[in-house]
């Protein structure tokens, strides 16, 4: 896969929304209420699955050799947390909502961003459950995982998803036509 200089910028700029999206937090028990599904909604949206994929992969890395850039730090412990499971939903979701599943029509991407949001949750509550009851030796139900990892979010993920795809549908044209006005310039001064 070849990757522009335009599109390794897009990259970056959406790996710092993840990372400020990912510290601006809430602790509510167990788990951490952030912005993060935002930021993960738009990643998937806007440069789709490949780059999406980088993106998540990168963050992942960048937090597992000790970069701060998960809601509570960073360091490979980190995959011992029961919230870590989400994490790795985030590089899941991207297969789903920057896939060309839907294209021709833009207001199917909220249904897209809402399936990579299944995707998340589905990956961290079974991380979850398996964390707290193999790893942590804290005998939890289902039904509590639920509890602690999935009631007390779905709302605010829900609206994120849907905000994110409002946006995404806004962004994505002007996102595809950066470097147009300097290429229309381009050819404007070779025909003079």
């Amino acid at each position: 896969m070849k990757i522009k200089i335009k599109d390794l910028t897009i990259m970056a700029m959406m790996l710092a929304i993840l990372i400020v999206c990912s510290k601006i937090s809430f602790n509510i028990g167990i788990i951490f209420l952030t912005l993060q599904t935002f930021a993960v909604a738009s990643i998937g949206l806007i440069l789709k699955w490949k780059k999406a994929l980088i993106v998540f992969f990168t963050y992942i890395v960048m937090g597992l050799i000790g970069i701060p850039v998960f809601s509570t730090g960073g360091g490979y412990q980190y995959i011992f947390y029961p919230s870590f499971g989400f994490i790795i939903g985030f590089m899941l979701s991207s297969f789903v909502t920057g896939s060309n599943l839907f294209n021709k029509n833009k207001w199917m991407l909220i249904p897209k961003a809402l399936l990579g949001l299944i995707v998340i949750d589905i990956v961290g509550l079974i991380y979850m459950y398996l964390i707290l009851n193999f790893y942590m030796d804290k005998p939890s139900s289902i039904l509590y995982v639920l509890e602690v990892g999935f009631t007390p979010f779905i709302i605010k993920d829900s609206i994120s998803v849907v905000l994110a795809s409002l946006i995404a549908i806004r962004l994505e044209p002007a996102i595809n036509n950066i470097g147009e006005f300097n290429n229309s310039i381009e050819l404007n001064k070779n025909k003079e």
